[in-house]
């Protein structure tokens, strides 16, 4: 057998630029809205169980617990998107940051250079692919 066909991981890398940095900061605003829809939802259920509780401590034993700790969750979430939106403002035009991960076939040989294939980033500019670069990096 003379060569055989692989699956190599492709780091996906964006460049960033104003539109980005303003898609990129939407989408944190949106997943904080949801949050916020959330957590809004999760009030009004606490005041409900608290209510009941008053009335019937029983009926509701956990219920408050379980909230609390789902609150907690999001308060969390919260303040790693918030840390997010500030690493997002601090973003220079030009820089490149690491998107994501795929993965792409490639024929391997006997003799090639393994590093050199395995090797590969894409590089995305404003939703465009802008470079391929193949081997040489780390």
């Amino acid at each position: 057998m003379d060569s055989i066909t692989v699956t190599r991981p492709v780091i996906v890398k964006v460049r960033v630029t104003e539109s980005y940095k303003k898609a990129a900061a939407a989408e944190v605003r949106e997943a904080l809205a949801r949050l916020d829809a959330r957590r809004d939802l999760l009030d009004n259920q606490y005041n409900k169980i608290a209510e009941i509780e008053k009335n019937n401590p029983r009926q509701a034993a956990g219920g408050l617990q379980q909230i609390d700790e789902e609150r907690r969750k999001i308060n969390e979430a919260r303040r790693q998107l918030g840390d997010r939106l500030k690493e997002i403002g601090r973003l220079a035009d030009g820089q490149e940051i690491v998107h994501g991960r795929v993965e792409s076939l490639v024929e391997i040989r006997v003799g090639d250079d393994w590093s050199r294939l395995m090797s590969v980033e894409v590089v995305l500019q404003d939703g465009r692919v802008v470079e391929i670069r193949q081997g040489g990096f780390v």
